[in-house]
């Protein structure tokens, strides 16, 4: 995706926030095991029109997470919530919503560990 990340926390070496956007589906964000909320969010360099956010998760995946949008980095903005997640890839379409940054803001764990993505994409619109 070429796109700059940030996470709240990681698991360790190898488990950085730039991990969920390097394209590769073998490395993954992990964040601290344990805690919620913890967060990761991608920064597209510029505000751009969004169509959808894939999420890829590793087996540690958020049960309720949002997905939420910012222009400056500070000031979000929910767009999806979910209350019901159960891992795997989820699809998230996002319908007129321009942002420079976009985030996976998770609240409750599916597992005792952390959260893992192997990849935070997103699309521009269709």
């Amino acid at each position: 995706m070429n796109a700059a990340a940030a996470a709240s926390s990681i698991e360790g070496i190898g488990f950085e926030a730039e991990r969920a956007v390097d394209g590769n589906l073998q490395s993954r964000w992990a964040s601290s095991e344990g805690s919620d909320p913890q967060w990761i969010y991608v920064d597209l360099g510029a505000i751009k029109a969004l169509g959808s956010v894939k999420l890829h998760w590793e087996e540690a995946y958020a049960v309720k997470f949002k997905i939420q949008v910012s222009n400056d980095g500070s000031n979000w903005t929910d767009v999806y919530t979910e209350t019901n997640g159960s891992g795997g890839v989820q699809d998230i379409p996002l319908n007129n919503v321009s942002a420079r940054y976009v985030k996976m803001y998770g609240t409750e764990r599916g597992t005792p560990y952390g959260y893992s993505l192997y990849e935070f994409e997103v699309y521009p619109p269709n």
